[in-house]
């Protein structure tokens, strides 16, 4: 229970401050003018005025805008404690900073496997700003794999820069590719995202094979990696369908202990002319999330053994043998 006094006045306040707000950044107006209408239609029939939390009110309006949207970033969130007068975005945040570095920016895992296979556990997409050296020592390392298996299970998203940036060390430095367009409400303005000509480091380059681990719970930015490379036929995505999280905003103050993520711009794939809001990105290959890493394991060593088999290079006999070795061990 909260212990901040939710009486009417206040109740009424936050509602009515929440429908302006919709109404000038949300990024389909006309959604927004439906989400208002509903919002203070059930505010004049008292219906936010039964609950006991400011926990359950956000839940409760939550409930709502995203019933309306289908958009699962439109949210509401309540603070025990007074919120800051001025948000910052996470790049100016230290608290924010600190713990992406604690976390080593997102990177939790580089790993060549047996077999020559690359394995990269990515949790987070932070700012290249910060991250950037990180992922060229990452992506460098696993460069002379023969396959590699991005782990984006846990990945609730992040920036669209470090999206493009890892993205780029899949492809080659020319022709750049077009991965995906932002549009963005507030400037009338859309901003395109094209792989980079030059990467720090070493590429893995585009010709040999990369899955993707999705899950329920991968979101976001993580989704916009592997919808934009899904599209242009560069990785298989071996998984569940992820969460369907695809336009982009800011959080807004409300007042002390209320805050909104609306989000003012959508995400434009060049290739399919859509996205992945409230639907998911599909994967390839369905399967648990629990058994997507070892699916994608034996599939990536099946493909290796069968390509040099077809295709022999001197000095791989004894990696040939390993591989034949680990697959007939499972």
């Amino acid at each position: 229970m909260t212990t901040i006094k939710l009486d009417d006045g206040f109740i009424n306040n936050t509602v009515e401050s929440l429908a302006v707000l919709l109404l000038d950044y949300y990024v389909f107006p006309n959604t927004a003018e439906i989400t208002k209408t509903v919002l203070l239609e059930k505010l004049s029939e008292g219906d936010f005025y039964k609950v006991e939390s400011g926990l359950a009110l956000s839940q409760k309006i939550t409930g709502y805008m995203q019933k309306i949207s289908n958009d699962k970033h439109l949210g509401l969130h309540f603070s025990e404690l007074p919120l800051p007068l001025q948000l910052h975005e996470s790049i100016a945040n230290d608290d924010i900073k600190l713990r992406q570095k604690l976390n080593n920016y997102g990177f939790e895992r580089v790993e060549r496997l047996p077999g020559n296979i690359g394995y990269l556990v990515i949790n987070e997409f932070v700012y290249p700003e910060l991250a950037g050296e990180t992922a060229a020592h990452a992506m460098s390392f696993l460069a002379n794999t023969d396959g590699l298996i991005i782990d984006l299970r846990n990945n609730n998203g992040g920036s669209s820069f470090m999206v493009t940036l890892i993205a780029s060390y899949l492809l080659d430095g020319s022709p750049p590719v077009h991965l995906n367009d932002l549009y963005w409400r507030f400037y009338d303005a859309t901003q395109s995202f094209w792989s980079l000509p030059f990467v720090p480091g070493k590429r893995f380059g585009s010709s040999k094979p990369v899955y993707l681990l999705t899950s329920q719970k991968t979101g976001s930015g993580a989704e916009e990696f592997a919808y934009s490379l899904q599209a242009i036929k560069r990785v298989k995505i071996v998984g569940e369908k992820t969460g369907g999280k695809a336009n982009p905003g800011s959080i807004h103050r409300i007042n002390d202990h209320f805050q909104v993520f609306i989000p003012n711009g959508r995400a434009i794939n060049p290739i399919t002319k859509d996205n992945w809001e409230g639907i998911g990105v599909l994967p390839d290959i369905e399967s648990n999330s629990d058994e997507a890493y070892e699916k994608a394991y034996q599939l990536l060593l099946q493909h290796i053994l069968q390509h040099f088999s077809e295709n022999s290079e001197p000095g791989r006999e004894q990696l040939m043998a390993d591989i034949k070795k680990i697959l007939n061990l499972r």
